[in-house]
């Protein structure tokens, strides 16, 4: 005879079936191919319940209760970055109980946090974010003709070889650039490209590699070369208005655009 744990509906519907027809518990038991005090079992309870289901509620009970879920969400608010296994060995500690990382995961979901790739964008301090903001504000009225007659221009890196990593947070939807989301970024590096680059309204500029380290004087001797040449190409002729970073190259060049042969550079 088969020994299983727990019968299924079917068997337990054939059992009060039989039962009903007047069959013993004994033939009862030979026919299903169960014990007879699994049939006894199971005819006291639907005499007493009227129910062939199991009881609601069975089945392993949770490892964490609303007290241990509560701390582990609070440390991902304290700490986006924080991983899985890390906050299951806290946790394990602090209950006395081996937690696994999928059941943190588990309570993370479950309170609308998901695993994310970390955003990246440039480290700003707060003294320049204020600039920028203020920046901002005595720009954002100005007319369309304005930003026509304005060249941008910057720097990046492109890596040769793969990425710069990826950094995992739980966060929730919607909050990819909250700051606790994100990977702070400087400018420039090894094992890459650098170009530089600027462009307008009416389209993109001259896109120059940057051989070695990216100095004042290598900055300098690019817009010298390049800046005159795009703005020509894009149509603005001498009349354009030239935005360019914060970066400090850019900063030491500023007291010696006099030198450049661009009288209308601002």
């Amino acid at each position: 005879m088969e020994n299983r744990k727990e019968t299924t509906i079917e068997e337990r519907k054939l059992v009060i079936k039989l039962s009903n027809e007047g069959k013993s518990q004994l033939n009862i038991a030979k026919v299903v191919g169960r014990s007879v005090n699994c049939i006894q079992k199971i005819l006291q309870k639907f005499k007493k319940t009227g129910m062939l289901a199991n009881n609601e509620g069975r089945g392993r009970k949770k490892i964490m209760n609303s007290i241990t879920e509560r701390r582990v969400i609070h440390q991902v608010k304290i700490d986006p970055k924080i991983s899985a296994p890390k906050i299951a060995a806290s946790t394990s500690n602090t209950i006395g109980r081996s937690v696994s990382a999928e059941t943190v995961r588990r309570v993370l979901r479950k309170a609308g946090y998901n695993g994310r790739v970390a955003r990246k964008k440039p480290l700003i301090g707060k003294r320049n974010r204020v600039k920028r903001l203020k920046f901002a504000k005595e720009h954002i009225l100005k007319p369309q003709q304005f930003w026509n007659e304005v060249i941008f221009s910057d720097e990046n890196k492109f890596n040769i070889f793969g990425s710069d990593g990826r950094r995992m947070v739980s966060r929730k939807p919607n909050t990819s650039h909250h700051p606790k989301h994100t990977i702070p970024t400087v400018k420039h590096g090894g094992g890459s490209a650098m170009v530089w680059g600027c462009m307008a309204t009416s389209g993109v500029g001259k896109l120059v590699f940057i051989d070695g380290i990216m100095h004042k004087m290598a900055y300098l001797n690019i817009l010298q070369n390049n800046l005159k040449e795009s703005a020509d190409n894009l149509g603005l002729g001498s009349n354009f208005i030239f935005q360019q970073d914060n970066d400090p190259q850019a900063l030491c060049v500023c007291c010696r655009m006099a030198a450049l042969p661009l009288s209308e550079s601002t």
